[in-house]
């Protein structure tokens, strides 16, 4: 079986939602802001490695560029960036995947953005973080440097132009600038990531024989919205077609 790692977070978060996304293919039309200012963001972080320009399109994603070119770009050392690989579980399954970039040293660079606090609790359940124990196995390293960003807090005002509101978003991270931007050397117990490796390669066997998809209902409302998949969660029928939704074959 070929997967994801977000293939396997969304089984494990709710088969129902799996099912919709992975078997049927289907995807909704519309992307949630969190998922467009995130992708926005790594895409002109991915410029900046590269050491080419990017693109100054949306006021709060080029303060949040900026802040890392800033604060973070200095203390890395890139060698790859946005690099594929394939990583074969113990039962032969194959997870494929990108990470962001890998260090001079070996490590691991990820990048990520939050609308919360970077706080002790972030970073503890960093320690946890799933994708980056695979992306460690799937690059032998038990280190990362594990890079966050929070989105700017402050709105655009009635007559400001987006030149004048990027400005402020950038001044708004030299101030207080460790809670909201700031970098983690994570390193991993060995130990902990070969129980992790023994319990994926168990959870993606299990996803090639699932026959069950139900519905994880305390997952419906996890990111503070209702489910992407709600409009279509109990009646779905992959012979109709629906509005707001798109099937690739």
């Amino acid at each position: 079986m070929n997967c994801s790692n977000t293939a396997i977070q969304t089984y494990k978060s709710c088969r129902r939602m799996y099912e919709l996304r992975y078997i049927y293919g289907v995807t909704p039309v519309q992307k949630a802001e969190a998922l467009e200012v995130g992708t926005s963001y790594h895409n002109k972080i991915e410029h900046l490695l590269h050491g080419e320009p990017f693109e100054h399109d949306d006021p709060k994603t080029t303060a949040m560029a900026k802040a890392f070119q800033k604060y973070i770009l200095p203390k890395l050392n890139p060698v790859a960036v946005e690099e594929w690989f394939n990583f074969h579980t113990q039962m032969g399954d194959n997870i494929v995947g990108r990470v962001d970039a890998l260090n001079k040293d070996g490590a691991l660079i990820e990048h990520k953005t939050t609308s919360g606090e970077i706080n002790e609790e972030y970073w503890y359940m960093r320690s946890m973080d799933e994708q980056l124990m695979t992306y460690m196995l799937a690059y032998d390293t038990n280190k990362a440097y594990y890079t966050v960003c929070r989105k700017p807090t402050i709105r655009q005002k009635q007559k400001e132009t987006d030149e004048e509101f990027a400005a402020r978003c950038e001044a708004w991270y030299d101030e207080d600038t460790d809670s909201k931007i700031a970098m983690a050397v994570i390193e991993i117990p060995w130990k902990q990531l070969r129980e992790f490796r023994e319990m994926l390669a168990m959870t993606v066997d299990e996803m090639d024989g699932c026959k069950l998809f139900y519905r994880n209902t305390s997952y419906c409302n996890h990111w503070g919205r209702m489910c992407e998949y709600a409009p279509i969660c109990q009646h779905y029928d992959p012979d109709e077609t629906y509005i707001g939704f798109e099937r690739r074959e």
